[in-house]
């Protein structure tokens, strides 16, 4: 295989991507300087990839890469990494990718560059590259739509990630952590959720994610999932006349009693008395 097989590319009078297999030595030390806003998914970059980002103005630390990572027009990049075969998603547009307010001489914005960890960014990528692979009816239009969906998204991204690292530095959590970890919440009441699944919704350690819950909400993870769980059984009870042990069951009690149990721990009475003063007369 030559050093570089082009798999797939697309261009329109706005956005270009290109999807290549890239022979990297082993282990390698490899620099870009594109001139222009990349976004770059890669198939799998390998352990211990890392890279500097540098301009005039700037010279970041060693930062890890992750699978995505975004190269602004005015920084190169020097990474090294275990070499080998990868696969990589590349897309850049004609206007830019980064959102206006993006500096690129501050440290804290470039340190979020080198792994951009963003589902909607992510999934954006992959019909691109799906795109460029094998280009389907009306492909053009197609691109330059999810081109700005995901300069879109970038912005939100950057946005998140300064709101989040503030808070953090105040101990707390950012609104759209909480937003986000509420939602997870809500739409999970009945089913058994980690601390760690909710860390991972507001994209920090669990061990953080504990610590800013608590200095944000002043309740503990355990005591919010199980308020959740209340104020979800105590609308059911009022809404519907399924039975107890079906109401039970809806919210991962093993049966009617424990379920009681819980119920009259957290309010002082009984589901059925609740239940029974909840109706209108």
């Amino acid at each position: 295989m030559p050093r570089a097989r082009t798999d797939g590319e697309l261009c329109t009078d706005r956005t270009r991507v290109h999807v290549y297999t890239y022979r990297y030595e082993r282990p390698s030390l490899d620099t870009r300087a594109p001139g222009k806003d990349l976004m770059v998914l890669c198939g799998n970059p390998g352990r211990g990839a890392a890279g500097v980002y540098q301009s005039a103005d700037m010279r970041s630390a060693v930062l890890p890469l992750g699978r995505m990572m975004v190269i602004p027009a005015s920084a190169a990049i020097s990474a090294t990494g275990p070499g080998g075969d990868r696969q990589l998603s590349v897309c850049s547009t004609a206007a830019g990718l980064l959102p206006p307010d993006f500096d690129p001489t501050d440290s804290r914005q470039i340190a979020l560059c080198g792994d951009v960890r963003d589902v909607r960014v992510r999934a954006t990528m992959e019909r691109l590259a799906a795109e460029a692979i094998a280009p389907g009816f009306a492909a053009d239009l197609l691109v330059d739509a999810l081109a700005a969906s995901l300069s879109i998204d970038l912005a939100r991204y950057f946005r998140r990630s300064r709101a989040a690292a503030t808070a953090a530095g105040q101990g707390r959590l950012a609104a759209w952590q909480l937003r986000r970890v509420e939602d997870l919440v809500a739409g999970a009441v009945g089913q058994r959720l980690t601390v760690a699944e909710l860390a991972a919704a507001a994209e920090v350690s669990p061990s953080h994610f504990a610590r800013s819950f608590r200095a944000s909400t002043g309740r503990t993870v355990h005591r919010f999932v199980e308020e959740a769980r209340l104020a979800r059984a105590q609308a059911m009870l009022r809404e519907t006349d399924l039975p107890l042990k079906r109401v039970a069951a809806a919210l991962g009690f093993s049966g009617p009693s424990s379920f009681t149990l819980a119920f009259r721990r957290a309010t002082g009475t009984t589901p059925a008395r609740y239940r029974a003063e909840a109706l209108p007369c």
